[in-house]
This record gives C-alpha cells, sequence and structure tokens, in this order.
C-alpha cells in the first residue's frame, strides 16, 4: 500500500508539473502574439506615416528623433535617410533650416513657442524662399497626462493656395465688373428675396444696398400694378422650368424709391447654386431712348406728311424700274394721274436710247447701295420736254435686302432756260475778263521791264560814294519808283481777286516779330512828320500763329502808311487784343487808331469800293490810288475776317479788324536767310536775258552774290552754252527773240534732259503765267522788279533742294575717314600740338553732337544751324572732307523758310554717325 501511495503522489506531482508547463507556454505565446501584434501595429503605422502626402517628424520628450520620413527630409533639404536620421538631436535644427524659409526669424521663435506650451496648432501657413507654401501641425503626444514627445506635420498646399488665390481673385474681379457695371443687377433667391445690390441699381431705384438687402423686388421697384403678375411668374418658373420672360431683353416700367415710375430695359436670367434657384436682373434706364423714339416716331409722321403735300415728286420703284407708288406732286409735274402710273415702267418719260442707258446706269449705282442727283430731259403726258432734277436712293426691306428704289423729282425746266441764259452771259463775261487779263499782263510786263532797270539801276548807284545832294535826289526817285511799283502791285492785286487767283500762302509766324518789322519800317516816316507812334500787343496771345504774314503784314502797312499819311498831327497807334481762345485757335482784334483828317460818314459807305478816295482835293494833296482799302476788304474776307472802320470828320479814324488764326509751331520760326557774299560764293549761273539794262542789273547783284556768271541774250544761244557747260542754275527771261523763255525750257527738260534748277525771271505776275512756268519743268519764279533779298532766297533754296536730293552713294562706314596731314602741316612738327588739336576735337565734338540731336527734336531749326555752323571748322581740321559738304547743307537748310524735318534729321543722322565713328577711331590710333 506504501507503494502504491507513493507512486500516486508521484503521478500527481507530474501532472501538476505539466499544468503548470502548458500554462506557462501559454503565456509565452500570448505574449508573443501580443508583442507580433504590437510590431505589425507599430510597422503599419510608420507605413502610414512613411506614405502620407505630407512630411513626418516625430520626437520624444527631450527632441531625439523617433520617426521621419522621406517627404520631409525633402522640405527641409536633408541629405539623410530617415532612418539614418532615428535618435538624431533636433535642439538645434530650426537655427540649421531657418534659411529656407522667407521669415527665418519667426519660423524659430514660432517653433520655440510652440513646444514651450504644448498645445495643439494646426494649419500653420508657412513659407518658403522658394515660392512653397507648408501648411504645419504641431501635435504633443501624452501618455496616462505624461507629456512622451510630438510630432510634426507639414504638408505642401501651394498648388491649393494658388488656385484659392486665383478663385479670390476671380470673385474679386467678377465683383468689381459687376460693381462698375453700366446696368443695374439684382441678385434675388428663390423667394423674391434681394441678395445683392450693385452701385448702378442704387442710382436707377434709389434705394441704398443696406435698404435692399433682404427686402424683396416687389416691395422695392415693381409697380404694385405688375406685383401679382410677378409672384406668379415666379412661381410658375419654379413648378414647371417654364418662363416667358426668361432670357429675353423686355421693355417694362419700374419705380424709383421716389415713387416715380419709369421705362426700363430688362433682361432677366436664372441659376442654381447649393440646390438653390436664384433669379438675376440687369436693367437699364430707357426713358431716353423711349423719348428720342417718341420724337422719331413724331418726326417720321411729320415728314410722312410733308411728302404726301410737298411740290417735290416723290417715285417708288422697283429693281425693275417699275412705279409702285407716286405722291400727288409727282402727278402735277408728269400730268398723269395715279392710276396711268402704277405698274408702268420709268422708261415712259424717257426721250431717246441715251436717256436710257443714263437710267441703267442709275438703277446699277443703286444695286450697289449709292445714292446720287442728276438732272434728265424728260417728256411729259402731254408730250411737253421738261427738265428734272432726281435725286435717288436705293431702298432696302427690315431685312436688308434691296426692293428698289426712291427718287425725288423736281421740275427745273425754268431753271435750265435761265443757265441757258447764264451761260452766254458768262461766255461774254469771260472773254472781257480775258480781254482785261490780257491787257493787264500786257502792261504789267511794258511797265515791269523798265522799272526793273530804274530800280536796280538806283539800287547800284546807292552803293556808289555819293554827296548829300545827289543821295537826296537818289532818294526822292527810288521812292517814286516804288510808289509806280505799287501802284502796278495794287491793280494785279485787284485784278487776281476778281479772277478767284489770290491764293493765301499760310506758314508759321509770330505775330509780335510782325509788328515790330512793321513799326520800324514806318517809324521813320512817322518821324519826318512829328507823328507819334506806337504799338501795343496782348501778352497773353501765343508767340506763334498759323497764316499768311505777308498778306497780314500789307494789310497793316498800308492801314499804317494811310493813317500817317493823313495825319497832320497827333498819333497813329496799332493794337493787338486777344477776344477769344479755343482749342487750338485765337480770336484777335487789330486797331489802327490815328487823330487825322478823318471821314464823313457818306462816305464811309464807300471806302471799300476800288479807286475810292474821299474827295478830289484829298487826292490831289496826299496822293494814292484808292485801291489800298479795296484789296485790304478781300484779303481780310480770303482769311475769314472782318474789318470796320470808324472815323469822324476832323478828328481822326479807326480801323478794326477782327481774325481767327490756329495756333502755330514756335519750333518752325526761323530766322530770314540774310543776303552776303558767301552764301552763293562760287556758284556758276546762266543768266538768260534779251534787255541789256536787265542783264546789267541782274549781272550786278549776282556778282555782289559772289557768284560766277554767263550771260545769254536768247534762249538758243543758252541752249548752246549749256550744251558745253555745266550750271548750277538757270536763271530764265520769258519774253525773248529767237527763243523765249518758255520754249527754251522745253527743250532744256525734254531735248537736253537736264535738271539744272530753272528760275524764271519774269514780269507776268498771274497764277496761269506762273503755273505755265512751273508745269513745264521750272522750279521757281521772281518778280520783276525783284529785290536782291528776293533773288538771293530763290537761288540759295534751289541749291538746297539740289543738295538734299543728292543721297550718300557711300555707306557710313566709308565716309568716316579723316587726315590730318593739314594739321601736321600747320605744327611744323609739334606732334604735342596735333595730339592736343586731336584731344579738343574728340572732347567736344559730342556735346555739340548731342545738342544738335536735342534741337532737332523740338525743331529749333536756328539752334541747329549755328551748331552746323560752329562745328564744320573742326571737320576742315580734321580733313573729314567728304563731309563738309553735309555740314554746309544742314546750316543752309537750317536758315531756309521751307525746312523738310525728316530729309534734315537724315542729314543729322548721318554727320552724327559718321562723326561718331572717326571719334572712335582716332581713339584706337592715339589712345592705344
Amino acid at each position: 500500500m506504501l507503494v502504491d501511495d507513493n507512486t500516486n503522489e508521484n503521478k500527481d506531482s507530474n501532472d501538476d508539473l505539466f499544468d503548470l508547463s502548458e500554462k506557462i507556454n501559454g503565456h509565452i505565446n500570448r505574449h508573443k502574439n501580443i508583442a507580433e501584434s504590437l510590431s505589425r501595429s507599430i510597422n503599419l503605422f510608420k507605413t502610414l506615416l512613411a506614405n502620407l502626402q505630407s512630411g513626418i517628424l516625430v520626437e520624444t520628450e527631450d527632441r531625439k528623433i523617433l520617426f521621419t520620413n522621406h517627404l520631409f527630409c525633402s522640405f527641409f533639404s536633408i541629405p539623410l535617410s530617415p532612418d539614418d536620421l532615428i535618435g538624431f538631436d533636433c535642439s538645434t535644427s530650426a537655427e540649421q533650416s531657418k534659411h529656407l524659409f522667407k521669415d527665418p526669424q519667426h519660423f524659430v521663435a514660432r517653433i520655440e513657442t510652440l513646444l514651450e506650451y504644448r498645445q495643439p496648432h494646426y494649419n500653420e501657413v508657412i513659407e518658403t524662399i522658394d515660392g512653397k507654401i507648408l501648411e504645419r501641425d504641431y501635435i504633443p503626444i501624452f501618455i496616462d497626462n505624461i507629456y512622451k514627445g510630438h510630432l510634426w506635420k507639414y504638408t505642401d498646399v501651394t498648388e491649393s493656395a494658388s488656385y484659392q488665390k486665383s478663385l479670390q481673385e476671380s470673385e474679386e474681379r467678377n465683383r468689381l465688373v459687376m460693381n462698375s457695371s453700366l446696368d443695374g443687377i439684382v441678385i434675388a433667391d428663390e423667394t423674391g428675396c434681394i441678395e445683392y445690390w450693385n452701385p448702378r441699381a442704387e442710382q436707377l431705384l434709389g434705394w441704398t444696398k443696406d435698404e435692399a438687402i433682404g427686402k424683396t423686388m416687389s416691395s422695392l421697384f415693381i409697380p404694385a400694378a405688375m406685383a401679382a403678375k410677378h409672384h406668379a411668374g415666379m412661381e410658375n418658373y419654379l413648378k414647371t422650368g417654364h418662363s416667358r420672360i426668361m432670357n429675353k431683353v423686355l421693355e417694362l416700367t419700374a419705380v424709383n424709391k421716389a415713387g416715380k415710375e419709369f421705362p426700363v430695359e430688362l433682361i432677366v436670367v436664372t441659376y442654381q447654386q447649393n440646390g438653390k434657384h436664384y433669379f438675376c436682373g440687369f436693367l437699364k434706364d430707357i426713358e431716353q431712348r423711349k423719348h428720342a423714339e417718341n420724337m422719331l416716331k413724331a418726326q417720321e409722321e411729320k415728314y410722312r406728311n410733308i411728302i404726301a403735300n410737298m411740290n417735290l415728286g416723290l417715285l417708288e420703284v422697283n429693281t425693275e424700274e417699275i412705279i409702285l407708288s407716286a405722291n400727288q406732286s409727282f402727278c402735277d409735274i408728269s400730268g398723269y394721274n395715279n392710276e396711268e402710273l402704277i405698274g408702268e415702267h420709268t422708261s415712259k418719260f424717257l426721250l431717246s436710247e441715251e436717256d436710257l442707258k443714263i437710267l441703267e446706269e442709275k438703277l446699277s449705282k443703286r444695286r450697289n447701295g449709292v445714292s446720287d442727283n442728276y438732272e434728265i430731259a424728260v417728256k411729259n403726258k402731254d408730250g411737253e420736254v421738261r427738265w428734272w432734277f432726281v435725286s435717288g436712293a436705293p431702298n432696302y426691306n427690315d431685312d436688308g435686302q434691296l426692293i428698289g428704289s426712291i427718287g425725288i423729282h423736281l421740275d427745273i425746266t425754268n431753271q435750265k432756260k435761265l443757265e441757258h441764259e447764264l451761260e452766254i452771259a458768262k461766255v461774254k463775261a469771260e472773254d472781257a475778263s480775258k480781254a482785261k487779263e490780257a491787257f493787264l499782263a500786257n502792261m504789267s510786263h511794258e511797265i515791269r521791264t523798265p522799272l526793273n532797270a530804274i530800280i536796280g539801276m538806283i539800287r547800284e548807284l546807292g552803293r556808289e560814294e555819293l554827296s548829300p545832294k545827289q543821295q537826296t535826289y537818289l532818294s526822292h526817285t527810288d521812292t517814286a519808283a516804288r510808289h509806280l511799283l505799287s501802284i502796278v502791285n495794287s491793280i494785279l492785286d485787284i485784278s487776281k481777286i476778281e479772277a478767284g487767283e489770290l491764293e493765301l500762302d499760310e506758314h508759321d509766324f509770330s505775330i509780335q516779330a510782325l509788328v515790330a518789322n512793321i513799326i520800324s519800317i514806318l517809324h521813320g516816316k512817322a518821324l519826318k512828320k512829328n507823328i507819334y507812334l506806337t504799338s501795343k500787343i496782348n501778352e497773353q496771345l501765343w508767340q506763334a500763329f498759323k497764316g499768311d504774314s505777308a498778306r497780314l503784314r500789307q494789310i497793316l502797312i498800308n492801314l499804317l502808311d494811310n493813317a500817317i499819311k493823313f495825319t497832320i498831327e497827333g498819333y497813329v497807334s496799332l493794337q493787338v487784343e486777344l477776344l477769344e481762345t479755343k482749342d487750338n485757335t485765337q480770336t484777335i482784334k487789330i486797331i489802327v487808331a490815328d487823330t487825322g483828317i478823318g471821314m464823313d460818314s457818306a462816305y464811309l459807305e464807300q471806302v471799300f469800293m476800288k479807286f475810292s478816295q474821299e474827295e478830289k482835293s484829298t487826292s490831289r494833296r496826299f496822293g494814292g490810288t484808292g485801291l489800298g482799302m479795296s484789296i485790304t476788304n478781300e484779303i481780310i474776307k480770303l482769311m475769314g475776317g472782318n474789318i470796320k472802320v470808324e472815323s469822324t470828320k476832323g478828328l481822326g479814324t479807326q480801323v478794326t479788324i477782327k481774325l481767327t488764326l490756329t495756333q502755330g509751331d514756335i519750333h518752325n520760326l526761323s530766322e530770314n536767310v540774310s543776303v552776303n557774299q558767301d552764301e552763293l560764293r562760287g556758284c556758276k549761273v546762266l543768266l538768260v536775258e534779251d534787255n541789256v539794262m536787265n542783264r546789267f542789273i541782274a549781272r550786278q547783284s549776282l556778282d555782289y552774290f559772289g557768284c560766277e556768271v554767263d550771260e545769254a541774250e536768247n534762249g538758243k544761244i543758252a541752249i548752246d552754252l549749256l550744251n558745253n557747260k555745266m550750271y548750277d542754275i538757270v536763271l530764265m527771261d520769258i519774253q525773248m527773240p529767237e527763243l523765249d523763255g518758255v520754249e527754251t525750257t522745253k527743250v532744256i527738260r525734254n531735248e537736253l534732259h537736264l535738271t539744272v534748277p530753272i528760275i524764271a525771271i519774269t514780269a507776268n505776275a498771274f497764277k496761269k503765267d506762273i503755273d505755265l512756268y512751273l508745269s513745264i519743268g521750272m522750279n521757281d519764279y521772281v518778280t520783276k522788279p525783284f529785290e536782291e533779298k528776293v533773288l538771293f532766297e530763290a537761288i540759295a533754296g534751289q541749291l538746297y533742294s539740289r543738295l538734299r536730293a543728292i543721297e550718300p552713294t557711300m555707306p557710313v562706314n566709308s565716309l568716316a575717314t579723316y587726315d590730318l596731314s593739314k594739321l601736321k602741316a600747320l605744327s611744323r612738327g609739334d606732334a604735342d600740338f596735333v595730339l592736343n588739336m586731336v584731344d579738343i576735337f574728340i572732347e567736344h565734338t559730342p556735346p555739340t553732337l548731342v545738342e544738335m540731336q536735342a534741337a532737332l527734336e523740338i525743331k529749333d531749326y536756328i539752334s541747329v544751324g549755328k551748331l552746323a555752323h560752329r562745328i564744320k571748322p573742326s571737320i576742315d581740321n580734321m580733313g573729314i572732307i567728304s563731309l563738309d559738304g553735309v555740314a554746309k547743307d544742314i546750316e543752309l537748310h537750317a536758315k531756309s523758310t521751307n525746312i523738310d524735318h525728316e530729309l534734315l534729321s537724315q542729314k543729322i543722322d548721318l554727320l552724327i554717325g559718321n562723326l561718331t565713328l572717326v571719334i572712335d577711331k582716332l581713339k584706337n590710333e592715339y589712345y592705344q
């Protein structure tokens, strides 16, 4: 039993150990499963964090890295892998990374603040220096309320931020557009309550935005009579989706805050947003348009009545010229009644096949939409030939299709008879005028030719050393000759005015300079009579006007000369006042007043008549032709002004002129070309003149200019000379034996094919003569007797035109050469002298060129000419021979009265370009 009992005890012990072992194995297996599950969870969590589209960093409480991912490393430009970073200390990571951000100090300070307070913070936006926008989350980690570390999450929101910004800008843009709209814009929800009310709606309807928002449309601007229809229409649309007014242009009545009803144009559209219906209305005030339409309807009705009752025949035809309708007046002038006309072809009125061609031509024009007027001979019902004036226009239907034409007809038979009679009278008058013109042309030539010699001889004699007594005789002779010339000129001016040939030459001029010049001319004459001559000009007048200064000068000299002539004692004054300034015009008043003999009221009525003077005794005492005031009056009319004369017998006269002048360009005002011996020196001139005395006079002036002159007594001799010698210019008389000036010019141009400038020296001053000379190839003309200055300007102007027509044949680079041999010879072997001269040229030339370019840009041609004159010696000294002509060309053109800005600019560009290259070459040679 003992053995057995022991045996049983041993068996029980073994069982207990086995059970214990099984329990222990079970616990171990459970812990392994838990560990494996925990490991899987951790790996899953790490994989999740690693693959998030955000940069993740998990730190311990002492800022050691527990975990990070590749995106975080990328954001912060960390070259290590996430696994290599585990355990790294992040205490100084903010300082190390701050350079990546736009506001580095704020980046560091913000991290320190978050770590200090350990409060979760989400969606904080920071911006990197490369333009990325990151959104940062900070999440502290607590386990059993014990701080164990924190998690940083960085998400790249650049694209979504950009989209959000674009969306905001789009919304702002739409809001600005709607607020700036010229239409009132109102948006209401499906209940009719207003949610948007733009500024234009405030203006149209009177309610402010704050007053309107939340109110219903019917309570604000829909008239009470229309409110029920409005509500019913909205409800019907919301139920059925159909509406008769949606997306259509409607004309309705609205009411404003003041209770006034007015017409509006309304367009209503609908849209859905967030499951709700919205209605958007665009309102436009059409009160003025409706008023205009009503006025137009009234006008149409009025004109319809006028057309029905007027004395003009109205005819409507189709595209085949079949009559559709005619008014009573057309029936009256044609002799047919309405029934006889409707359905007939308009050819029933025509006289011949030629008239039918005219009608077809007019019909073709109507098809092309052309309106015009024409006269045509027709026959009426009685067979009488009548003349009709027809104004025809195409007729279109509402679709813009041509359906025929409408013609207005006026019987002008009586006028045509009168025209025929007037034509006969006109031919007779023209014949008489031509006879008078021919007579005046002959007389002008016959008087001017000897007068040219007289004045020329006086001019030449005045250059001699004369005794005081001889000088007095010469002065009186010159006065008499010029008086005779002024008479001839006055008669010619009257003839030109009558023939309609007097034309204005508009250009920029200074009225201040003009008045000063006139006063200086007449000052001596007034001084001799002990008369005070004064002038006064309003300071607000522009410095430059556009007009004919020569004709204005003629007017003022005539008026002042008359005032001085008819004033025994006292004063003569000239005032220029400003009446009005508008845009680019000024209206001025010119007053010439004197204390002379005056005129009675009866004579004032005929003061502007030709050959009119107050009384015979006055004419004999004071002289004159009586043409001055007539010419003055006609010129002022041609200028668009008016003249008024007020006078009291024995007390004096006041003449008032009103003119409206256009503003000119002050930069186009240029100095007059002065006559000197250098400008034309060496010019080769061929003088063609049959009159010995006139040749002598012209020769003296040309010698005085320094010209080289050859003479020819007629055109044949001139042609022989031109065949054997080159000339710079030809001065051509017109009336000569053997071959006159006109025929000679034709030979020069058409047979010899020469382009030499030809200036006509003529006693004929009529426009038809001048036009003839220019049409056959002459370049300019000078009227005998000529002033030396006029002849000089004509020659200089043509020579300049000749120079500027010759374009440079060499490129800029080829002209940019220099020759210092002249300087070296002048230095006598002194190299320093040559170097100093080169230094001066290099230093002073560029500023001069800059000044010239600046002067050209503001059209200060006077300064351009002076600068060209200044730079010319430098060009000579440096041996830049190819540019010498260019500088002279610029100087001459800048001083001329007819300046071609574009051509002058080209010449200056050529000069500046070449001189710049020369300076560069000199620098390379002497400074390297």
